[in-house]
């Protein structure tokens, strides 16, 4: 089988979500991982575009996680991270999309406004990454990578604190979606369970955000099909005020 080239970033959930679908189905991959903001500059001549994840495999090239899962189906069927019902299909797909359009830069805001305050925090989002340089000479240039990544996303403070206002009802909707049985199945993950997991999986690194997660039914998809990640940012970084009241209790 041919390998496939994995393009991201350091502890970006868009391409951990493909990395986990490709372990999901044992085809073989190399990862390359660029650093933020410097990363568009280098995936625009490769792939035409200036996100990230981006695959290569038998020389085709595609962007975006939705795209390349669909690919990767096509390279390796079993397991399938679609249902062959067409209702169960459409309804997957349709959380899917949710977690790609919505959820998914909800929390690249959520990350980039958690650095742009503390930016000591991001060398622990490297991990074992290689980016081409010692991780101890990237710490200089941590505030204004932060910086501009807060700006390129968008990752104000009026977004943000709209974000966490919004955050508790997305965390609803998940759940609601784990108890009909869409997502969490613990056999067999599914699109949609990569996509909102992973983005699920970033939020919980945050010390802030993991408390408002933590407990849910939701919050077992951010472990289920990911390896342990390597950042962590403390508690206290974001204004007390912003944040919306923990509940006592999950829902049902």
């Amino acid at each position: 089988m041919t390998t496939v080239k994995l393009y991201g970033l350091p502890s970006s959930h868009p391409t951990d979500c493909v990395e986990a679908a490709l372990r999901l189905k044992g085809i073989p991959y190399k990862r390359r991982d660029y650093l933020p903001v410097v990363h568009k500059a280098l995936m625009r001549p490769r792939f035409g575009g200036a996100t990230v994840p981006g695959v290569k495999v038998d020389g085709e090239r595609m962007l975006g996680s939705r795209a390349i899962l669909r690919k990767l189906d096509e390279l390796q069927p079993e397991p399938p991270l679609l249902p062959s019902d067409p209702d169960a299909r459409a309804r997957v797909e349709e959380a899917e999309s949710w977690g790609d359009v919505v959820f998914q830069p909800l929390a690249r805001r959520m990350i980039w406004a958690v650095m742009s305050r503390n930016s000591k925090t991001m060398l622990s989002y490297l991990g074992d990454a290689k980016v081409g340089l010692p991780h101890g000479m990237l710490a200089p240039g941590s505030p204004a990578t932060a910086w501009a990544a807060s700006k390129i996303n968008k990752a104000g403070d009026e977004q943000v604190q709209s974000d966490l206002r919004e955050l508790p009802g997305h965390l609803d909707r998940i759940d609601a979606w784990v108890g009909e049985g869409l997502l969490g199945d613990p056999e067999r993950a599914n699109a949609a369970d990569l996509q909102i997991g992973s983005s699920l999986r970033l939020l919980l690194t945050l010390g802030d955000i993991r408390p408002l997660i933590e407990g849910r039914p939701c919050a077992a998809l951010a472990e289920r099909w990911f390896w342990p990640s390597s950042g962590h940012a403390p508690a206290g970084v974001l204004p007390p005020d912003w944040l919306p009241e923990r509940r006592s209790e999950a829902p049902a």
